[in-house]
C-alpha cells in the first residue's frame, strides 16, 4: 500500500513539473526573455562561425518590406526603422551607403530628402542571399573592400552575416531596432518579437542544412539589372 502511495507521489510530482514547465515555456514567448534569449543564441552562431571583421569601408543596408498606405507604397516598420539607423550611422561615420533590395528607391528617396546621397543601389535582390550577392558585385565594381556595416534588425543579422560572409564580404553587425518594443506589460508586443526569431532561427536554419535553390549568382545578372529600380515610388511620405 505504501509503495503504491510512494508511486503516486511521485507521478504527481512528475506531472505537476512537466505541466509548471509547459506553462512556463509556453509563457515565455509572451514575455522579453524569449526574444532576448533567442538573439543571445544568434549572436553567439555569428561569433563561433565567423572571423572577426575588418574594418568597414561602407555601409550596406537591406530592405525589410513595403506597405500601403492610403493607396500610396512606402516602406514598412522593418524598412523605415532600418534606413533611420543607417542615415545615423552615416552621420557618425560618414562612410558611403548601399541599399540592397526591391525597397532601394524608396531608401534612395528617404535620403536624398534628407540631403544625403546613397552611393550604389541593388534594386534586384529578392532574399537575403541575393542582397549578399549583388552587395558584394557593387563593391567589386566600385573598388571597394568587401567590409561593411551590415544593418538590419537583431533577428535577421545572424543570417544575413552568414549569407554575406559566403559571398566574400566582411560585416561588422549594426541592429536596427524595430519600432515595437519589448515590455513587460504588452504581451502583445512581446509575442510579436518571439515569432520573429522562431521565424529567423528556422531560416537560418534552413539555410545551413537545405540551402535556397532560387538565388541568382553574380554572373546571371548584369550591374544595370541591378542598378535598375522595378518601381519607383510616386510620392514620399515620412513614416
Amino acid at each position: 500500500m505504501q509503495s503504491w502511495r510512494r508511486f503516486l507521489i511521485q507521478l504527481w510530482r512528475m506531472v505537476f513539473c512537466l505541466v509548471l514547465t509547459a506553462l512556463i515555456v509556453g509563457a515565455l514567448p509572451f514575455t522579453p526573455i524569449f526574444a532576448n534569449v533567442s538573439v543571445f543564441f544568434l549572436d553567439a552562431f555569428s561569433k563561433v562561425t565567423l572571423s572577426s571583421p575588418k574594418e568597414p569601408i561602407a555601409i550596406t543596408v537591406l530592405g525589410g518590406g513595403l506597405t500601403r498606405d492610403d493607396g500610396r507604397i512606402i516602406l514598412n516598420h522593418y524598412s523605415q526603422s532600418r534606413i533611420n539607423s543607417t542615415y545615423q550611422l552615416h552621420k557618425d561615420t560618414g562612410l558611403p551607403i548601399i541599399t540592397s533590395g526591391v525597397e532601394s528607391p524608396w531608401f534612395d528617396d528617404y535620403l536624398s530628402s534628407l540631403r544625403k546621397s546613397v552611393t550604389a543601389s541593388d534594386n534586384a535582390s529578392m532574399n537575403t542571399c541575393e542582397n549578399a550577392i549583388f552587395t558584394a558585385k557593387l563593391l567589386d565594381y566600385h573598388e571597394l573592400t568587401k567590409s561593411v556595416y551590415l544593418v538590419t534588425d537583431r533577428y535577421h543579422m545572424a543570417r544575413a552575416r552568414r549569407q554575406f560572409a559566403r559571398a566574400g564580404v566582411d560585416t561588422t553587425p549594426h541592429p536596427a531596432p524595430l519600432f515595437i518594443p519589448l515590455q513587460w506589460r504588452n504581451p502583445e508586443n512581446n509575442l510579436i518579437h518571439s515569432r520573429r526569431a522562431i521565424y529567423e532561427i528556422a531560416a537560418l536554419a534552413r539555410d545551413i542544412f537545405r540551402p535556397q535553390e532560387n538565388c541568382r549568382t553574380a554572373d546571371q545578372i548584369t550591374l544595370e539589372e541591378i542598378g535598375t529600380p522595378r518601381r519607383k515610388p510616386k510620392i514620399f511620405s515620412h513614416n
